[in-house]
């Protein structure tokens, strides 16, 4: 691949690689591809789940590239693009409607893991490690990594990663619920795709209403979550997928879905 993203889709299903060698490190091109991907993939109807891979099984994504880094960190103004193109490209991706996989084959440090976090479901190698170990190089996580850790496997763990600079094998990260599957040696991406043609063959609506109410459970109080849920729920029922889903379900039939 040329570009350093490459995006391939097949029955609506996206596959997104970044490709960065040596290890997949998000520098401002990889970023400036990686938010075109998210920003034409979000408005492409026929796309109803996404997987985020990297290239190669040393590393699923690196995180900033410490070579353009470290001149960045003696320019104010070259350090504050930076940090504005990565926000907005990882709030690109966490914003996608359609659930996004995280194929992750080989290490997820640093931005590599803040990204893996804007994902819905991770499936890890198991000879990959995961962590934020930004304080053991005088930093800190800048890219939501303070914020979407605790979220996602507690403060208690969140704070001990962070602080410590502590990095997790796959069998840790499970148990932390940092991440959902430890996938077969050597097959992250072929296990993702599979759960991933699994959600594809669910009514697309119906899915990205899920994910859009299971959101705000993280971002809403209990009661405008449940206002949220009501709402969603409403629109979804009068669609032609619903009444497809409960005719197949009486007369005990496969249904035909068309996921508008």
């Amino acid at each position: 691949m040329d570009a350093p993203v490459d995006i391939a889709t097949e029955a609506g299903i996206a596959t997104v690689t970044v490709a960065n060698p040596p290890v997949n490190a998000l520098g401002d091109p990889v970023l400036e591809a990686l938010l075109d991907a998210a920003e034409r993939l979000s408005a492409d109807r026929e796309v109803r789940v996404i997987v985020l891979t990297g290239a190669g099984e040393r590393s699923f994504i690196a995180g900033a590239d410490l070579g353009a880094f470290v001149h960045a960190l003696g320019d104010p103004e070259q350090m504050a693009a930076h940090v504005q193109l990565t926000s907005r490209t990882f709030g690109a991706w966490a914003a996608i409607p359609v659930p996004v996989l995280a194929a992750i084959g080989g290490h997820a440090m640093g931005g590599g893991l803040e990204l893996a976090l804007r994902c819905d479901v991770l499936v890890v190698d198991p000879r990959a490690k995961l962590g934020l170990p930004e304080v053991t190089l005088g930093l800190m996580p800048g890219a939501g990594g303070t914020q979407l850790l605790p979220r996602r496997v507690g403060v208690s763990a969140a704070t001990r990663m962070i602080l410590l600079g502590e990095v997790l094998d796959a069998e840790r990260a499970l148990a932390a619920g940092l991440i959902d599957v430890i996938a077969e040696l050597g097959q992250a991406l072929s296990e993702t795709a599979e759960i991933a043609a699994r959600i594809a063959a669910l009514p697309g609506r119906a899915v990205a209403s899920a994910k859009a109410a299971l959101r705000a459970a993280s971002r809403q109080s209990l009661e405008a979550g449940l206002l949220t849920e009501r709402r969603l729920f409403l629109e979804l029922a009068g669609t032609a997928d619903a009444l497809e889903g409960a005719s197949a379900f009486m007369s005990k039939r496969e249904p035909s879905f068309i996921h508008e």
